[in-house]
């Protein structure tokens, strides 16, 4: 915190998620005798996103299909970078894209513009963000069964999208007693 006052930095916490229709939460219902029956995907449904979030409620976010890599960690950091007008510090997770060679080279390159820092390896409950991404599963549930991977991104976007509009709903994230330390 005070390498961050001193550089006039500010603080975001990263990770990804995926945003899943693996799992069946539809209420059913059949006439007597009629044997109720649900749609079931033949095959994985979902969407991944990359989000940060800062204690003053500030996010950011971008959805993709493919398998995370080096490079959608790097083109998102790029994003940050330009959408943001203090230095960003940012707080990863010890996943091995983040610490990959092409990675680590783009942050050498650039540290003049951006500051990574890692959380200890299998500590997920410290990062803020894990807490905006059980917030988004979770209200997804609710959104219903879904058939196809757009469906998924959209119902996903639109819950992103309202998150972001609410301020202290970001802050919130910050609540919970392992990060409390991230709110200052």
């Amino acid at each position: 915190m005070k390498l961050a006052a001193e550089e006039n930095a500010e603080i975001w916490w990263l990770d990804e998620t995926g945003a899943r229709n693996s799992s069946n939460y539809i209420r059913g219902y059949a006439p007597k005798g009629v044997t109720p029956t649900l749609p079931i995907a033949s095959h994985h449904i979902g969407v991944n996103m990359i989000s940060a979030i800062t204690n003053k409620g500030k996010i950011r976010y971008h959805f993709y299909r493919e398998k995370f890599n080096q490079q959608i960690y790097i083109d998102f950091l790029m994003r940050l970078v330009k959408t943001t007008d203090r230095k960003p510090f940012v707080i990863v997770d010890n996943s091995s894209t983040h610490r990959g060679l092409l990675a680590k080279e783009w942050k050498e390159k650039n540290e003049n513009l951006i500051k990574v820092f890692n959380l200890p390896s299998y500590a997920p409950h410290l990062n803020p963000v894990e807490y905006l991404n059980n917030n988004l599963k979770r209200v997804l549930l609710y959104k219903g069964y879904s058939v196809n991977e757009d469906e998924v991104e959209k119902k996903a976007r639109s819950i992103m999208r309202s998150i972001q509009s609410t301020k202290n709903r970001v802050e919130s994230f910050f609540d919970n007693e392992n990060v409390k330390y991230a709110k200052i």
